[in-house]
């Protein structure tokens, strides 16, 4: 499913184009009768805002104009259950923590991963579990295999607000104890970005999730190879205002209807996501999702 998203900078514009809203040329998704009581707490009534950063394929990216991707779809149906519109707002990564705790968006859904900062800031709804993946141009011809001692004195792009950089970071402080050069760490504003910095030479591989690596190996088979998988097991999550039991609550019972009803099943299936990255037993009688492993 695709869908028109909004800027921050568009929603002011949109404040002052009201009056020509009826004439838009794509229809908004009409909100069903609720099967799960929405918060009460929406920033506009009647829509499910949640906030994306979409530059992680296949999670959330840009086809021409339109939003696409997992979470994209999965937004869709979690705001279906609640009877309630999706309204995507895209953001930088950096700001999405931002704009939630000033009540510009309701949620954060933009396969952000758990860790303890974050975690301090906000509550999570966990739905994926996903690892890190080292691409590589066709063929590893810097002979990546073994991690990280084979980074040391390579160049590794990584894209911002990913916990690629955290990750080679830990790699070089291993790297130095072990006497080894450290790799340089290319931290790029997008995929996109990273991705191009391979292909071109400027680096040597490309940290990205475990479901972002096969996503690029089905999309470009003969440009780019995998070196290398680790951290595997860390969960993603919806992220709500910290303290907000309603709406993380909504998001829960939401999520347990989208796992029931084979919902979930059919989006890991549709973006060629890894079968390890669901978090549930099976796509019928699922574990809490608010309770992390």
């Amino acid at each position: 499913m695709k869908r028109t998203v909004r800027s921050a900078a568009a929603l002011v514009l949109a404040a002052l184009l009201v009056a020509t809203a009826a004439c838009s040329s794509e229809p908004e998704v009409a909100a069903g009768p609720a099967v799960v009581p929405p918060p009460s707490t929406l920033v506009e009534e009647g829509e499910l805002t949640y906030g994306v950063a979409a530059t992680f394929p296949p999670f959330e990216y840009k086809d021409g104009t339109d939003l696409t991707g997992f979470d994209v779809d999965m937004a869709e149906s979690l705001a279906g259950y609640m009877g309630l519109t999706p309204a995507p707002l895209d953001v930088d990564f950096d700001g999405l923590i931002p704009a939630l705790g000033g009540q510009r968006i309701d949620v954060i859904n933009s396969a952000m991963y758990i860790n303890e900062e974050r975690s301090t800031q906000v509550d999570f709804v966990p739905y994926l579990v996903v690892g890190e993946a080292l691409l590589v141009p066709k063929g590893n011809p810097a002979g990546i295999t073994t991690i990280p001692d084979d980074l040391s004195g390579k160049t590794i792009a990584v894209t911002r607000g990913a916990i690629g950089e955290t990750y080679m970071n830990e790699f070089n402080t291993e790297l130095e104890a072990k006497g080894l050069a450290p790799m340089t760490v290319m931290t790029l504003p997008t995929n996109q970005d990273a991705l191009l910095a391979v292909t071109s030479g400027r680096a040597d591989g490309f940290d990205t999730s475990t479901p972002g690596a096969a996503y690029t190996l089905t999309e470009r088979p003969d440009s780019f190879d995998i070196a290398g998988t680790f951290a595997l097991g860390t969960q993603i999550g919806i992220a709500v205002r910290k303290g907000d039991t309603e709406t993380k609550a909504a998001i829960e019972a939401s999520l347990r209807k989208l796992v029931d009803d084979g919902t979930y099943a059919e989006l890991i299936e549709r973006y060629n996501l890894p079968p390890e990255s669901s978090l549930f037993a099976g796509a019928g009688a699922a574990p809490d999702p608010g309770t992390e492993d």
